[in-house]
């Protein structure tokens, strides 16, 4: 083994510690990226399911808006959980790559310590910082736990989802807003719910 070898070895463990590095920073950005995708959603759907909690309880709003309330919600809902199940995948894929490349450096810094020895050099401090923890194969049942993890994640949002279409879907609604008729009939409606009647004076 002559000295370039050596330092072909070396620029691998750099390459591949530059690699390792770069995922670990994209594994970050993606959790930032879901955390602020789910407060997001979750805040939008709390102020959803606020209105539709203050409509059930005041005097009867038009379908309209009753179904625009769920029309909003539906389209919250798979926006986002389209968007979360895009990120959870990149975000799990991305921890498997990565630590598929943690386990081809430390076999990289292994090889280059075995060289080194076979040509007597001493370690350099460089190469004792540049060696990795024994690492295990790849570890099937921690990548399931991820798995499980983001399937959880996806029944959370779906079911407050399905909370709040249910609450918008369970709203009384009139088709005509209870108004007072024109003054020249001396007529008023009375609405309670959907149902509404008709009340006149005799002046």
């Amino acid at each position: 083994m002559d000295e370039n070898q050596i330092k072909e070895y070396e620029k691998k463990v750099q390459d591949m510690r530059s690699i390792v590095e770069k995922q670990e920073e994209r594994i970050q950005n993606l959790q930032s990226e879901a955390f602020e995708l789910a407060n997001f959603y979750f805040l939008f759907q709390g102020v959803i399911l606020t209105a539709v909690s203050r409509a059930s309880i005041s005097p009867p709003v038009t379908c309209f808006v009753r179904w625009l309330f769920f029309i909003l919600s539906s389209l919250a809902a798979t926006v986002n959980l389209l968007a979360l199940f895009t990120i959870g995948h990149k975000y799990i894929k991305t921890l498997s790559q990565q630590h598929e490349n943690k386990l081809e450096h430390h076999e990289v810094v292994q090889t280059l310590h075995q060289l080194r020895r076979y040509q007597g050099q001493s370690q350099s401090p460089h190469a004792s910082n540049s060696e990795s923890p024994v690492l295990p194969s790849k570890d099937i049942f921690k990548e399931a736990k991820h798995y499980l993890a983001f399937v959880l994640c996806i029944l959370l949002f779906l079911g407050f989802a399905g909370v709040t279409i249910a609450g918008c879907l369970k709203i009384p609604c009139s088709k005509n807003e209870c108004r007072r008729l024109p003054d020249n009939e001396n007529c008023i409606n009375l609405c309670d719910g959907p149902k509404c009647i008709k009340v006149c004076s005799e002046y």
